[in-house]
């Protein structure tokens, strides 16, 4: 089968290592979009750019975000954000009109940031076009259907683990162990959806005599968010670090290891790959009671209903925990994860996308357990 992936995004290591599994499964897979240095000149090719691969056996489109289908510019001329939706639609049409089939991963049930003059229109209109909407929890899709965006076809694969790349997960250090504070860490880029400025609150709040420290580590390109990121940070005192920067793939194993506890304080999610790298190093994750986070094991999370005091809370109960608790929590982290491949990720994806052409076979998945079909 040949697959076409649009868009690809270099800083997340989800496709590397899906479409590294399905090529071992036979898949031939070419991301498309990307003919030309110019971003702006590849999205006016892209209709063309499926004819051209039509001709040549590609018969399945793979999309994963909408985000390439922003114009620059857009956030000072919203007629951008317009004519951005209208090219989604053409596109959209030349997919049908060429038989080509569409899969659609929701990543994110509507994007993080606005792309389109009404990007809750063009979610219906892509799921109405697809053929098959994949989601990585049975929440993301009640989230769809209350959005009004219902799949004639749809299936929940798990996101996959982001194992450490360079140390073994049960090598690294035990959280709780060490002399010195707690160390929490937020990890990721920041981003106001994130509730990185709730957490700086919330920490602010934890007791003075309590031994605790945290790490803010992660890219922000919104300089309002920043300048109050700052403030805050500077009301936390020397007990809060803010690394408001990319993180290389290097620094992160050796940042999360340094960490008791991962904190996610997120508004709203519907996938957390930060969550999933995190149990992969077995490292205990504060997390907000959001249905999309329902399938993380409650044996390594701490919940909290949303509130800063009820985060404060939080961060104070980890930072408590004694060295026993907290090496217990970090083994079903690791546990947890162990038991999900991309082996089998890829193994129910190729299966489920196979299943879209009537004249090809279905492929067997080898172990159900991480899975769960919605059709």
């Amino acid at each position: 089968m040949k697959i076409l992936v649009f868009p690809r995004d270099n800083s997340n290591p989800y496709q590397h290592l899906l479409y590294g599994e399905m090529q071992r499964l036979g898949a031939r897979v070419t991301y498309v979009g990307r003919l030309t240095p110019s971003h702006t000149l590849n999205l006016l090719l892209l209709p063309l750019e499926l004819v051209a691969r039509r001709v040549t056996g590609g018969r399945l489109v793979h999309l994963h975000w909408v985000f390439a289908f922003f114009l620059p510019g857009s956030g000072r001329f919203p007629v951008l954000r317009r004519l951005a939706q209208a090219w989604f639609a053409v596109w959209l049409c030349t997919i049908r009109m060429l038989g080509v089939r569409l899969v659609w991963t929701a990543h994110n049930t509507l994007p993080h940031g606005p792309v389109f003059a009404d990007d809750l229109s063009a979610r219906r209109a892509l799921v109405e076009a697809s053929d098959l909407v994949i989601a990585h929890s049975q929440a993301a899709l009640e989230e769809l259907k209350t959005l009004g965006a219902v799949p004639v076809r749809s299936a929940v694969i798990q996101h996959g683990p982001l194992a450490p790349t360079t140390t073994p997960a049960a090598s690294l250090r035990t959280p709780g162990t060490g002399d010195g504070p707690r160390r929490f860490v937020f990890f990721g880029k920041v981003r106001d959806y994130k509730g990185v400025e709730e957490l700086l609150a919330a920490f602010s709040a934890v007791p003075d005599e309590l031994a605790a420290h945290l790490t803010v580590a992660g890219e922000c390109d919104n300089p309002q968010l920043r300048k109050r990121l700052d403030a805050l940070a500077r009301r936390g005192g020397r007990r809060i670090v803010l690394r408001l920067e990319q993180v290389s793939e290097e620094e992160v194993t050796p940042l999360l290891a340094a960490a008791d506890a991962v904190v996610m304080p997120y508004r709203r999610i519907t996938t957390s790959g930060s969550a999933m790298l995190a149990l992969a190093h077995g490292r205990p994750v504060i997390i907000p009671d959001l249905a999309s986070l329902a399938d993380l094991p409650k044996q390594a999370v701490v919940r909290y209903d949303g509130t800063v005091p009820a985060l404060s809370a939080a961060l104070v109960r980890v930072a408590r925990a004694d060295a026993t608790t907290l090496a217990m929590m970090s083994a079903a982290a690791r546990a947890y994860s162990e038991n999900i491949t991309w082996q089998d990720i890829a193994a129910r994806t190729m299966s489920e996308m196979i299943s879209l052409f009537d004249d090809a076979p279905r492929a067997d998945t080898p172990d159900k357990r991480a899975h769960r079909s919605v059709k």
